[in-house]
């Protein structure tokens, strides 16, 4: 198997044993270290020599017979063209390390890095929140404002139609693995290499889960320079059931984003979610001005995503590394 260093993160990443917590420490290690992967030693008693911080985490958990399936799987992710974006390049964000060390990128990757604001809210929006959602992604996009949303019904795909529509640029956080990824039938007609990034921090074949759609609000959140609920729910429900869009804005408040909720007297049935979420904090949104207040507050506070981490490992090597194999 020829050594990339993309590999050796996929490899790890798929690895049992090995979760983002320590995906995170190993990229920490490989950092303070100055270690690059293909000089780590092949022997697990010389690499607990050589660092033994990495040797905790490593040894024992890779097992050899998985080598192969996990090898092929990587090469259908570079024939299909996705990018696994790992900390070992010199423009990986930072802030991501906390959040997610891996990331499955396929389409436009720039848009990772362009000012883009978060526009969620309810799977079944009512037609005030439709139209509001349109207006307000269609005139940020038209701003240059990349919009970041979860690729579900109702507020999430109106807003990334309405920014596509305005000849703007989107960015899908997927709550499964990017080999599930599916045109849906109404953004087919759009140019998805040059205006759509998809996102994914869950393995490649994973299946939509109540939990992962839970768990990438906050990766929604940290791609974002602000977000934006159009309609949202209680934070449960009369059944005990966790609203995604309250557990967005929620995670928002939590990492000092700005926070702006469509004024829930908008709406003829006003969402108590919007009420709860302008209470803990958020800023109230006029529909009729939205993005007008949403530039200017962004202009006064300039809110920037965190810098970037530049570990010094080789991009690729034809070296072996034993470890993996």
């Amino acid at each position: 198997m020829k050594f990339e260093t993309p590999y050796f993160w996929y490899r790890l990443f798929k690895t049992h044993g090995i979760g983002p917590k320590s995906l995170a420490l190993i990229a920490e290690e490989l950092e303070e270290h100055q270690i690059q992967p293909e000089k780590l030693s092949l022997n697990s008693r010389e690499l607990s020599s050589q660092c033994p911080e990495l040797a905790n985490i490593i040894n024992g958990k890779i097992r050899a017979q998985e080598s192969k399936r996990i090898y092929d799987e990587y090469q259908t992710l570079k024939r299909s063209e996705i990018t696994i974006l790992h900390p070992s390049q010199p423009d990986f964000p930072r802030y991501l390390l906390e959040i997610s060390p891996i990331l499955f990128l396929k389409g436009q990757r720039k848009l990772l890095a362009s000012d883009g604001i978060a526009i969620v809210g309810s799977r079944n929006v009512s037609d005030r929140g439709v139209q509001v959602a349109k207006k307000i992604a269609s005139e940020l996009a038209g701003e240059g404002m990349n919009l970041i949303s979860g690729y579900a019904k109702g507020v999430d795909s109106t807003a990334h139609l309405a920014a596509l529509e305005a000849e703007g640029t989107t960015t899908l956080v997927l709550p499964y693995g990017i080999n599930e990824l599916r045109q849906k039938r109404e953004f087919k007609k759009y140019n998805w290499n040059q205006d759509v990034l998809a996102v994914s921090q869950f393995s490649p074949d994973a299946r939509w889960l109540a939990r992962n759609a839970m768990i990438r609000n906050k990766l929604i959140c940290a791609l974002s320079n602000a977000v934006v609920v159009i309609e949202s729910g209680p934070e449960r429900d009369a059944k005990g059931k966790m609203s995604g869009t309250f557990d967005t804005g929620k995670t928002a408040l939590d990492m000092n984003l700005p926070l702006f909720v469509v004024d829930p007297e908008y709406f003829d049935n006003p969402p108590k979610g919007n009420a709860d979420l302008i209470a803990l904090g958020g800023c109230t949104l006029d529909p009729s001005d939205g993005m007008a207040q949403i530039l200017d507050h962004l202009r006064i506070a300039q809110p920037t995503k965190s810098g970037n981490v530049h570990i010094n490992i080789a991009a690729e090597s034809s070296s072996q590394l034993n470890l993996f194999n």
